[in-house]
């Protein structure tokens, strides 16, 4: 079985730095939340979290649902 590459060791430098835009993009999306009292959605293995956020950043209250059900999104 082949393995896929990582993306660091990609030709283009766009492609290279974009992991690194993607957890700055992140950062900046939970600041927002936390700023405008909204929740952050996240799928990790298959679940749907919904993350509210602090004042100072940190997870507040995660509230789940399967992501397997589309019409529960």
């Amino acid at each position: 079985m082949m393995r896929t590459p990582s993306i660091e060791s990609a030709r283009s430098n766009s492609l290279r730095g974009s992991m690194a835009a993607i957890e700055r993009a992140a950062v900046q999306a939970r600041k927002i939340a936390a700023q405008t009292r909204t929740a952050i959605v996240i799928e990790r293995n298959g679940v749907l979290e919904h993350l509210q956020m602090a004042a100072d950043g940190r997870i507040a209250d995660a509230q789940t649902q399967t992501a397997a059900d589309p019409k529960e999104h």
